[in-house]
């Protein structure tokens, strides 16, 4: 019992003793997080009844599922693997997972939960061949001697134990024997296409709408059995559906292929540019190769999706879609096929908004094109409310709030490139069950966006009227000007544009003053020039200065950050008081730093990509300077942050950070 009581005692004097130096020394102080999925979904492999997902930009990239009863599928697990995996495959009793920055070799004696292994004298032949992990160092005198990474074994090369079929950057397939991984033997060579998959001893082949099968059951004879050409099936043709041979699986003497198509009437859109996809599933007999059956087919309706890879199991197919996650169709019936279940995953945080009075936090996600609700009101416990799925499109940089009540996110689809982007409206008057009120298609990429007044002005020039909030009309006038990012200060907007953009700034970027004393009369009046640089990530006001913070780019150098102090007390002509390398000046220390970075109208606050999160007091005398007040370390990745006298929101990749401190 005195143990028991020495002990509480001890630790009642560690709760006043950091809550005195929380009020003393005004430190950063993590108060409570909600973790939220991330990543892209990206790949499917299966070994038994286990199945194994990948997703590319997560923090958590490798998922099992139990598939006992294919109609729901059980998460298990989420693992750490190198890099940010695009595909995985069984190879033997070895999970394979593999991206251009990193690879990993998992043990599989227990399929629920893959045993990672560092030892490269373990696991496949695969693993020991001598690999180049650049296609900038690629050389043709390596051929049938070193390996190409990405993109020939991430997305298309199949292997087993003793064999490699191996997608080259010709879009041939070649097969080596690997017994001897120094020394690999060239079998043969296939000219229709590169590998697509492998379900025992057939090798799939894909091409453009079309797909080849062969036996490759003596390698280094492969037997062509036949093909299925997309253009010979009137069925699908009459509905623009094509095939997309990357994505197949085998099972039941039955074939299943993804079939997508076009969707530019999804969100509205007619015409244009827009190139977003439906997706779906064929299902082929093939008793016999060379006479293919098209038995039925389902896509998914009035949903852009993006099917990536399939495995065929108990009668069903799953699929990995990265505009969502992982789907499963039963396909026992082809004539009827029916989604049975889906799992959401995926979507790095990205995009930020605050409803200030109501506590409330939305959180937008890339490429997946997700927005999360999440509850700030408890700092201890944020609460995420919900999840709005919305197209598979990059949500980056400053979202907009307008009576507390209307979100305005601009969504930037990148598939296929170039992009397409559209200004989203929601209602979140139920953070629960917020409604997507409008979609308005054809809006200039923009990663930043402010209300003033009635009216939306967004970096990339665009300018709406919310007279109708759920309705915005835009104006045919727009920004003299337009960027990356976007702030405002009465009555000024500035935009801070794209290194790279505007005439005889190739290698600058520039600062750009724009007067909205009249909102529907805007008109340029200042442009600083700015350092090399990337792109500008955040801006943010104290006092007379705007201070800048982005990635720079520089050369064939890696990105590190810069921030940067423009005095904007004459707005037309700006002039950069000060500026820092992240990296040196302020003690960062990282080879990548994306800088973010907020006020509360007193102190600046800096984050850095990887793990800092630092408060500075600003002095003007005799220069501008910056004094560390406090510095807090060994925090997740995070792109953005925003906050509020006394609290700060970090968007992590996978989690929403909330930080104290004494304001």
């Amino acid at each position: 019992m005195e143990k028991l009581k020495f002990l509480l005692a001890l630790g009642l004097l560690s709760v006043v003793a950091l809550l005195g130096h929380f009020e003393g020394n005004k430190s950063i102080v993590p108060t409570g997080e909600a973790v939220i999925l991330n990543g892209n979904t990206s790949g499917l492999a299966k070994y038994g009844d286990w199945l194994y997902m990948v997703l590319n930009e997560s923090t958590h990239p490798l998922l099992v599922y139990d598939i006992r009863d294919p109609t729901k599928p059980r998460l298990v697990r989420y693992l750490p693997a190198p890099g940010w995996p695009m595909r995985c495959r069984v190879i033997g009793d070895w999970l394979w997972t593999v991206h251009g920055n990193g690879e990993g070799f998992f043990h599989l004696a227990d399929p629920s939960n893959p045993r990672f292994s560092l030892l490269l004298t373990e696991g496949p032949n695969l693993r020991r061949l001598e690999r180049v992990w650049s296609r900038d160092e690629w050389r043709p005198e390596f051929r049938g001697q070193k390996f190409l990474v990405h993109p020939c074994l991430t997305y298309s090369s199949c292997a087993t134990e003793s064999t490699l079929f191996y997608g080259t950057l010709e879009n041939t397939t070649e097969i080596y024997d690997l017994r001897q991984p120094q020394r690999p033997k060239l079998l043969a060579t296939i000219s229709e296409g590169a590998p697509a998959n492998l379900v025992g001893n057939l090798l799939f082949i894909a091409s453009n709408n079309r797909l080849s099968v062969y036996d490759v059951a003596e390698p280094s004879r492969p037997k062509r059995l036949g093909a299925i050409d997309g253009a010979s099936f009137q069925e699908l043709t009459a509905n623009e559906f094509s095939l997309r041979g990357s994505a197949v699986t085998y099972g039941d003497r039955q074939l299943f292929v993804v079939i997508r198509r076009n969707l530019r009437n999804f969100l509205g859109i007619a015409q244009g540019p827009f190139e977003g996809a439906q997706c779906g599933i064929a299902v082929f007999d093939v008793s016999d190769w060379n006479k293919p059956v098209l038995l039925g087919w389902y896509v998914l309706p009035q949903v852009v999706s993006d099917f990536t890879t399939l495995v065929y199991h108990k009668g069903h197919v799953f699929v990995s879609d990265a505009a969502f996650g992982l789907r499963v169709f039963d396909v026992r019936n082809p004539k009827n096929i029916r989604q049975v279940a889906a799992d959401r995953q995926g979507g790095e945080l990205s995009a930020i908004a605050l409803f200030p009075k109501r506590k409330l936090l939305c959180v937008g996600q890339n490429i997946t094109g997700g927005l999360v609700f999440v509850d700030v009101s408890n700092p201890q416990r944020p609460q995420v409310l919900s999840h709005l799925h919305l197209a598979p499109c990059r949500f980056w940089g400053n979202m907009a709030v307008y009576k507390d009540r209307y979100l305005y996110a601009q969504g930037d689809f990148s598939r296929p490139r170039p992009g397409f982007s559209a200004l989203f409206v929601v209602d979140a008057q139920d953070p629960r069950n917020p409604k997507l009120a409008a979609v308005i298609p054809g809006v200039s990429r923009a990663y930043g966006i402010v209300v003033v007044d009635r009216y939306l002005y967004t970096s990339g020039g665009d300018i709406f009227d919310l007279s109708e909030p759920e309705k915005p009309r835009r104006l045919d006038i727009r920004l003299p000007c337009s960027g990356y990012q976007i702030a405002y200060q009465e009555p000024y907007l500035f935009v801070a544009n794209f290194a790279g953009e505007g005439e005889g700034e190739a290698q600058q970027g520039a600062l750009y003053v724009v007067d909205i004393s009249q909102r529907e009369n805007p008109k340029l009046i200042g442009k600083l020039l700015l350092p090399l640089g990337h792109r500008v990530i955040t801006m943010a006001f104290l006092g007379k200065h705007l201070f800048l913070g982005w990635a720079q780019r520089s050369g064939g150098r890696r990105p590190s950050g810069l921030l940067v102090a423009v005095d904007i007390s004459e707005p037309t002509k700006p002039r950069i008081a000060n500026q820092w390398d992240v990296s040196k000046d302020l003690g960062f220390n990282e080879a990548i730093t994306y800088t973010h970075i907020w006020t509360d109208g007193k102190f600046l606050f800096l984050g850095v990509y990887h793990r800092w999160v630092a408060m500075f007091e600003v002095s003007k005398h005799p220069q501008l300077s910056l004094k560390l007040v406090s510095k807090l370390g060994n925090l997740p990745t995070a792109w953005i942050m925003t906050g509020e006298p006394g609290t700060i929101y970090r968007i992590c990749l996978d989690r929403v950070m909330v930080l104290r401190y004494q304001p």
